[in-house]
């Protein structure tokens, strides 16, 4: 997948895997946060920060979506890269809907890392969130930006903060985002990224057991934890969007597809019926960054005849 190592790129440098061969995540080195506005070293303020993202990405994916639902995009700017990530990593390259709007003429995204820390090593990631007054980055990590947006950001647009937090206990939403996480959101990439058959079956068995357990809580309830969506299911929506077109076929998670589960597969479409969020959705950015990006699991960049690039297919 690629990194920067003591600052110099290596498109094939891997992170850790364990000895049974299963993937391990690497963690997101920037974790700073936005603070209220006019308090802390990067106070929430208005076209101040840019999100860099992918459409590819579902870590991205979640960022975007929180500025969409929380009406932010006049407050957090955004800068698309290219979908093809191997060899040069994110990149801005030509295709459609790919721009640059950090204010720094790069090309690559790792540049922007070595541009902050010209050691650096580790995982160049999206999203990343780029502060464009002091040219530095302030985080890395989606499960704390999309807190950020939902927090200090919407405090500039005179909204509630917290609003995806507070709808239900942080006990329940916690719950959730952990057998979430764990089960589907990187358990795709556990099952994907395995390197031995006991590693595969392990993950993937785990996959489908969090599936038949989703399924089973949807038939009570329009979403996770209740009548109204919260950060739970919006975490767990890109991973969704993304299984039967890409997980299902390229990750080997194939013992059923998303449409196979009536309750998850509608509740998919609840969501996505939510004004805004199919804004956040170009399938061909999803479709060919996976399959023409990851050579060492598709080594000659084969999209199944299965695979839609149509919306109305999901």
């Amino acid at each position: 997948m690629g990194m920067l190592v003591d600052g110099v790129w290596g498109a094939d440098s891997e992170g850790k895997q364990a000895a049974d061969g299963s993937f391990i995540r690497s963690e997101s080195p920037y974790r700073n946060f936005i603070t209220r506005p006019g308090e802390g070293r990067f106070p929430a303020e208005s076209g101040r920060y840019e999100l860099i993202v992918a459409y590819a990405c579902p870590w991205a994916h979640r960022a975007l979506l929180y500025r969409a639902l929380l009406n932010l995009e006049d407050i957090v700017g955004v800068s698309i890269v290219h979908p093809i990530s191997y060899p040069l990593g994110w990149h801005f390259g030509e295709y459609s809907d790919v721009f640059n709007n950090t204010g720094v003429e790069i090309e690559c995204l790792h540049q922007l890392y070595t541009l902050v820390d010209s050691n650096f090593t580790g995982k160049v990631t999206v999203p990343t969130l780029w502060d464009k007054k002091t040219r530095t980055i302030v985080n890395n990590e989606s499960s704390e930006i999309i807190r950020m947006l939902d927090g200090p950001f919407c405090a500039l647009t005179g909204q509630s903060e917290n609003q995806m937090t507070t709808i239900y206990s942080s006990e329940k939403i916690d719950s959730m985002n952990d057998l979430v996480y764990r089960g589907l959101n990187n358990g795709v990439y556990r099952v994907g990224f395995a390197k031995s058959q006991a590693a595969y079956i392990a993950s993937v068995t785990l996959l489908f057991e969090t599936m038949d357990k989703l399924e089973k809580i949807l038939e009570d309830t329009p979403f996770l934890l209740g009548n109204e969506a919260c950060e739970a299911d919006w975490r767990l929506l890109p991973t969704l969007v993304r299984f039967d077109p890409v997980y299902y076929y390229h990750f080997k998670c194939n013992k059923k597809k998303l449409s196979d589960y009536p309750n998850l597969h509608r509740y998919m479409h609840r969501l996505l019926e939510t004004p805004k969020v199919l804004s956040t959705i170009k399938l061909n950015h999803v479709i060919d960054h996976y399959y023409l990006s990851h050579l060492k699991i598709n080594p000659y960049s084969i999209i199944p005849v299965g695979v839609s690039y149509d919306m109305a297919d999901l």
